[in-house]
């Protein structure tokens, strides 16, 4: 089978497609041909370039969010799984009822596919049966691909941030995959959406998601404008995943009991704050490291249901490899950038 493996880090270019053996699934597994396999920046791009602060085992198969086909079937798996359309979970971690990682034994770490074992950046990866989500026959396996990483973790920000519905939520950067996932999201519990975004295009962009308003959040003071839209009241939940550059404006941006959810900070991580004004508002700082199994397939069950659909911004063959990991890289990008992976002996 053909697989782009990454040897060392480096920019786009370090990426090379290979063949490897086809691997067989044991007791418990399956087999699955990739039709499609999403990339996300702070996994696929950040692990290539420098680990991301992780210790990368090389040779290494990207890819985190994969969708495909159940071609084979291991000992004890039953045949109802033969030939069903699949999303993989791009973890391998054990989540309580409600979402959060159960990390009490030392040796059931919290591990991604792409990351810490070989992804989907293949025409064929080996999955237990308890990473598997069923999808439709007629399922749209691109758009499935988008699905795993960026609205999972928006919807679990926005259940960690208890939103409720009639409720205002405020979402930064608001055109990345993240920020779109949350708009769709909060649109689709019965939530008013103001959208944040750096540039006329993307908060276009915004607006067509389903966003109410929009503000320009490249300024030093938008939360005056927030708190105009809401006519002095606030929102109720902030969705942040810039962090130094935007934290305080999200924190002056909320309401009496506010909730801001963060799950990342591209901007930097050192976040400053006068902690004064949150007492008076009884509000909360929650953060999120990523989605969970529940909240992955409550989105799957939406995008079922057609309350969802994401942005694909690209989608390339797996030869192209480097020229996805090329677009993911740019400031520009608005939406998802996929790899389309097909089989070559299917």
């Amino acid at each position: 089978m053909r697989a782009a493996v990454l040897e060392r880090h480096g920019g786009p270019d370090v990426l090379r497609v290979v063949e490897r053996a086809k691997p067989v699934p044991g007791p418990g597994e399956v087999l699955v041909e990739v039709a499609a396999c999403g990339l996300n920046h702070g996994l696929d791009g950040r692990t290539r370039a420098n680990g991301a602060g992780r210790t990368i085992a090389f040779p290494l198969v990207l890819g985190s969010e994969i969708a495909g086909r159940v071609v084979e079937a291991g000992p004890g798996v039953a045949e109802g799984w033969l030939r069903r359309n699949i999303l993989m979970t791009p973890w391998l971690a054990e989540f309580s009822a409600s979402g959060e990682y159960l990390p009490q034994e030392r040796h059931k770490p919290f591990l991604l596919r792409g990351v810490h074992l070989d992804g989907g950046n293949a025409e064929y990866v080996v999955a237990k049966i308890a990473e598997l989500i069923r999808l439709p026959d007629d399922a749209d396996l691109i758009e499935a691909a988008a699905l795993p990483v960026s609205y999972s973790t928006a919807a679990h920000m926005l259940a960690r941030a208890g939103l409720s519905e009639g409720e205002t939520v405020l979402v930064l950067g608001a055109a990345g995959t993240v920020g779109i996932a949350a708009i769709q999201l909060a649109k689709a519990a019965g939530a008013r959406v103001i959208a944040a975004a750096s540039s006329a295009e993307k908060r276009a962009k915004a607006l067509e998601q389903g966003a109410d308003s929009v503000i320009d959040y490249s300024g030093p003071d938008w939360a005056a404008r927030v708190m105009a839209i809401t006519e002095s009241r606030g929102v109720d939940v902030v969705i942040e995943h810039v962090g130094k550059a935007t934290f305080a404006n999200s924190l002056a941006s909320l309401a009496m009991g506010g909730r801001v959810a963060v799950c990342g900070a591209s901007s930097g991580h050192q976040l400053e704050f006068d902690a004064r004004p949150l007492w008076r508002k009884n509000a909360s700082i929650v953060f999120v490291n990523s989605g969970s199994d529940s909240s992955l397939r409550r989105v799957v069950s939406l995008w079922c249901e057609r309350k969802l659909k994401p942005v694909i911004a690209g989608v390339f063959p797996l030869d192209q490899i480097s020229n996805a990991h090329e677009m993911l890289s740019s400031r520009d990008i608005i939406g998802k950038v996929v790899l389309k992976i097909k089989a070559s002996d299917s």
